[in-house]
């Protein structure tokens, strides 16, 4: 019998980081690049329920988990990271990125396209920077080391989440651990705001791709999958009844049976769509 349990391996990224990734299940390669305040472990859960049909490959981003980090940081050294767990999982690997982990995707994917693609809210600054005039009081936060606090003010201001939602959040154990991982979301709202609101740039993306609402997200979140969804020429997209920004944790079954006749579609039904496109303007 087929042993589907986790089991923690590593890449070496192209500046010579440690990236730690957690392998779950049998079946079809999925590579995770998980949001700005998960690790590989946040994913555990959907990872177990896509077990018996696929190989989740749950990245530690660097700077997270068992993953190692660099001072030089660039949302361009991540791509690196996670194109090369895709060289790890194999030519056929679906590629789902989640907030922004679907950032660091969509900037990789127009240089070296996945066989498919998932996105998950991923926070295109096309309503406007999302740090902005917020990043300087978050960043005195983590600096005095008033991590609750920071996550608060980042909740607030870059989620936009109600008041009730923080404080709901607040009275949940994982919050100490979101909390934990707030000094490196600076950067990485940075990265998005340096991303750029052209969603134009996608259209020549002809990789088979599946947009991911919650219904209950953050409304800028879902409108920007939307017009995403527009600009693609082979997407689709899909919205979870009951759920928000964080389903593969509060109902993985209905995340997996969201994705799962996507990311089962043999390659040949999707279309053969990797190689490197830079040749027709793409850029990272």
């Amino acid at each position: 019998m087929t042993d589907i349990s986790p089991r923690r391996t590593h890449v070496t990224s192209a500046d010579g980081t440690a990236i730690a990734v957690t392998v779950t299940g049998q079946g079809r390669p999925l590579v995770v690049s998980p949001g700005a305040l998960c690790a590989a472990q946040d994913w555990q859960l959907l990872a177990d329920v896509l077990a018996p049909h696929m190989s989740t490959y749950a990245v530690d981003r660097r700077g997270h988990g068992a993953s190692g980090d660099s001072p030089d940081f660039s949302i361009e050294r991540e791509q690196e990271d996670i194109a090369a767990v895709l060289e790890l999982a194999g030519p056929d690997a679906i590629l789902l990125g989640h907030s922004y982990g679907g950032l660091v995707t969509l900037g990789l994917a127009l240089r070296q396209p996945p066989a498919g693609f998932i996105l998950y809210e991923p926070p295109v600054p096309v309503h406007g920077p999302v740090g902005g005039a917020a990043l300087a009081p978050f960043e005195e936060a983590v600096e005095k080391g008033d991590l609750d606090h920071a996550l608060a003010l980042g909740l607030r201001n870059f989620l936009k989440l109600p008041e009730e939602a923080i404080e709901a959040f607040r009275r949940e154990p994982v919050w100490s651990v979101r909390a934990s991982m707030t000094p490196t979301w600076a950067r990485e709202v940075r990265a998005m705001d340096a991303f750029g609101d052209d969603l134009e740039r996608f259209a020549r993306l002809e990789t088979p791709t599946l947009l991911v609402v919650g219904e209950l997200s953050p409304p800028w979140l879902t409108d920007t999958s939307r017009r995403l969804k527009r600009s693609l020429p082979n997407g689709s997209l899909v919205e979870i009844p009951g759920q928000a920004h964080d389903a593969y944790l509060t109902d993985p079954a209905a995340m997996a049976e969201a994705i799962l006749p996507f990311a089962l579609k043999p390659v040949s039904a999707m279309g053969d769509r990797r190689g490197d496109i830079t040749g027709t303007g793409g850029r990272c």
